[in-house]
């Protein structure tokens, strides 16, 4: 048993298992047990003793081996992309109740028929992951800044409620390839003790975006109108459109599937035996005066820069669309998402990662009703300053968590003799447990006793605090690397949940009262979150079984 992960009986190498850390013995080599592992490439500095997983490839065009300031830059216009688009979503919430007036309908049927916007986003996310998939992650980038640009244009001259939700609906479309492809695109930009902090920066600029965009965009309701706000959104996607065409290459890229040590190839047992010949071929020669033997190819990468492959120009990097980065087929990998719920994990993720969030977006969406009637009586402007707490929490919880995730992993792989399991990564829901669980109880329970408005509002930001997110993302990333995109999209069908939820919340409120539904809510979050316990102990043979069963593998093939 690795630090309570139950060991699994059938497989010499569970997917997602992973050698992270060894040890530089006398003879000044890198070794794990009787392994040799010199030759693998390891991390830098304090990370010295950290193995790269995956193990980049010898080609420079790998992204793997690109320089840790060019993935840095295009991880931050990506970011602050995402920043962007997380505003875009709630940033008119601040302003529902003047538009409900403008438009003459109800606060119910505006905050409804805008939901429907998540209904579309859940859906459209299927179809952005296949695209993805089969013809990479860039040119599906450039189309979902194209369409939210689309979008923001018609917002603006929108003077209907038809045509506002028309248009809005095509920008949530654009809105779905930053639900599913960002944490993809760091799996393949980094190594697994890498994603952690990168993970943290996603989430803190979305955080960002959907609590500082809901700030600014109550004052710029109240002064300019809410026309305004699909305005400058709209100069952003025109400027950004531009900055990823000439600063987001494409981070798709085949390597060969000896050096995904992450991942249980059929070469897995071949190359175990490969080391045990190995190791007594060694004995035997070093006993005869004999050379080396060549180790076997998993421990061959190369630690130099001879590359197999010419480095391609800026120029070639500037093609939207290098042709197809995987030969499934398109309507297969429609439906992959949908076929992975089967999986334990993804499950587990789906409820975990995306009934918490939904919950999130669900109390954005009502803050007008709540706080614009007695006893707070806020403006516009005033119920857009409520989100200061949710940024205050998004920023305090990136800081710590994006750090305390890569150090936590590395810590329980070197307490684990090396060995890294992706349960690892649910170790951060204990903090998310006693965050979460006070925030949406103390949330109702101060509104409805008419608490000052400090206390509800302390009690949103902790909300926000995104332990959950680093967990989640992290876990299913090593789980199931190389089907992330489908993964992701299948745990994004909380949309269609978080639809049901914003369609009937404000009613439920009305007729019960914020202290009981936010008490239910809490509770299923604890719940959810008690959850985690069994997954840690039972997910590396969770992960064996989904990768034995014909059933299965069937599901990652079709």
């Amino acid at each position: 048993m690795g630090l309570g992960v139950l060991e699994d009986k059938h497989l010499p190498h569970v997917p997602g298992t992973a050698l992270l850390t060894d040890v530089v013995g006398s003879d000044n080599h890198h070794h794990h047990g009787a392994l040799d592992t010199s030759a693998l490439r390891h991390g830098k500095g304090k990370d010295s003793d950290v193995l790269l997983v995956p193990q980049p490839s010898r080609s420079p065009n790998d992204p793997l081996n690109w320089p840790l300031w060019k993935k840095d830059l295009m991880l931050f216009f990506i970011c602050i992309d995402t920043a962007v688009v997380g505003a875009w979503g709630p940033m008119i919430a601040p302003g529902y109740v003047q538009m409900a007036s403008q438009f003459d309908i109800s606060y119910n049927k505006l905050n409804g028929d805008l939901g429907y916007g998540i209904l579309v986003i859940g859906l459209s996310c299927f179809f952005t992951n296949s695209m993805a998939v089969i013809w990479g992650r860039r040119p599906v980038f450039l189309l979902g800044n194209l369409l939210l640009f689309i979008s923001s244009i018609g917002g603006y001259y929108a003077h209907s409620f038809s045509s506002l939700l028309g248009f809005r609906l095509i920008g949530c479309i654009g809105m779905s390839p930053f639900e599913v492809l960002v944490t993809t695109t760091i799996a393949d930009l980094y190594f697994v003790h890498q994603r952690g902090v990168r993970l943290a920066a996603w989430g803190l600029c979305l955080s960002v975006g959907v609590g500082g965009g809901s700030i600014i965009s109550g004052y710029i309701i109240e002064d300019l109108g809410w026309n305004w706000t699909y305005g400058i959104c709209a100069i952003m996607f025109g400027i950004w459109i531009v900055v990823l065409f000439l600063f987001c290459p494409e981070t798709a890229y085949r390597r060969d599937d000896s050096l995904n040590t992450d991942l249980g190839t059929e070469q897995d047992k071949a190359d175990q035996l490969a080391v045990g010949e190995v190791s007594k071929a060694k004995e035997g020669t070093e006993a005869s005066g004999v050379g080396n033997v060549e180790v076997e190819m998993i421990e061959r990468s190369p630690t130099g820069t001879d590359w197999s492959e010419k480095r391609h120009s800026y120029w070639h990097d500037l093609k939207v669309y290098h042709g197809r980065v995987s030969d499934d087929s398109f309507w297969k990998v429609l439906a992959r998402p949908l076929l992975m719920l089967v999986f334990p994990q993804v499950l587990f993720s789906f409820f975990a990662y995306g009934l918490t969030t939904s919950w999130l977006v669900v109390v954005g969406s009502v803050l007008a009703q709540l706080f614009t009637a007695p006893p707070y009586n806020f403006s516009v402007s005033g119920v857009g300053l409520v989100s200061i707490a949710s940024l205050v929490g998004a920023i305090v919880g990136a800081f710590i968590s994006g750090p305390i995730a890569d150090w936590v992993i590395k810590a329980m792989a070197r307490r684990n003799g090396g060995i890294y399991e992706p349960e690892f990564r649910l170790v951060l829901i204990v903090i998310t447990f006693l965050l979460g669980g006070m925030s949406f109880f103390g949330f109702g329970w101060s509104l409805q006793e008419q608490d000052p408005w400090i206390a509800p509002t302390i009690f949103y930001g902790l909300q926000c605090v995104g332990f959950m997110s680093i967990a989640v993302y992290g876990y299913l990333t090593d789980c199931h690397r190389d089907k992330a995109p489908e993964a992701f999209a299948a745990i994004n069908l909380r949309n269609i949940y978080s639809f049901g939820m914003n369609y009937f919340i404000s009613d439920w409120i009305s007729s019960q009262g914020p202290k009981e539904v936010f008490c239910i809510i809490g509770g299923i979050h604890v719940f959810i979150c008690l959850c985690a316990i069994p997954m840690y102990i039972f997910g590396k043979r969770c992960r064996s079984w989904t990768s034995r069963v014909k059933l299965f593998e069937k599901v990652m093939q079709a």
